[in-house]
């Protein structure tokens, strides 16, 4: 009985790991779930950037989850479970010289979980616009332009009344 046992564990444990061996860094979770409730999520910052060389080209807004709004507004270290979503536009110029955004580009999310320790407490992952998830190197794309944000905790938005 404890072969067999085994031999299920270790089944098991090989599908999972052949399923999310790209987001080792997701704590052994697999694929991050969207999340689909952040609409729910407070808008707490916008931006653009207008250059198309760049990494984060685009139009920015930014939501926070419940969970995250006492620590953005007074500072400190969010706590486990806070979740960050940003959507990205494209950046368009109409012909009257005003700047709107267009077509939705991809999706950026973060999510604090102290088991995170490669990435200073936050998993990291991008979606397309339908929500499908995005192979990336989170420590080397994500993480590595959040170490700028240490001071805040690797977040870079700040509440705007």
């Amino acid at each position: 009985m404890k072969k067999i046992i085994v031999i299920f564990v270790v089944a098991a444990v090989s599908i999972f790991l052949s399923a999310s061996d790209a987001v080792s860094l997701w704590s052994g979770l697999g694929v991050p779930p969207f999340p689909k409730k952040w609409r729910s999520f407070t808008h707490v910052k916008s931006m653009v950037i207008p250059d198309k060389n760049h990494g984060l080209y685009g139009f920015h807004h930014i939501y926070a989850n419940k969970g995250s709004i006492n620590t953005l507004k007074k500072g400190g270290s969010y706590p486990e479970g806070a979740e960050f979503v940003g959507v990205f536009y494209d950046v368009v110029t109409e012909k009257d010289g005003s700047i709107t955004q267009g077509k939705k580009l991809f999706y950026v999310y973060m999510r604090k979980a102290d088991a995170a320790k490669q990435t200073g407490g936050w998993h990291y992952a991008a979606y397309d616009p339908q929500g499908n998830y995005l192979k990336k190197d989170v420590k080397k794309e994500c993480f590595e332009c959040h170490i700028a944000a240490k001071d805040s905790d690797y977040i870079y938005s700040k509440f705007i009344e």
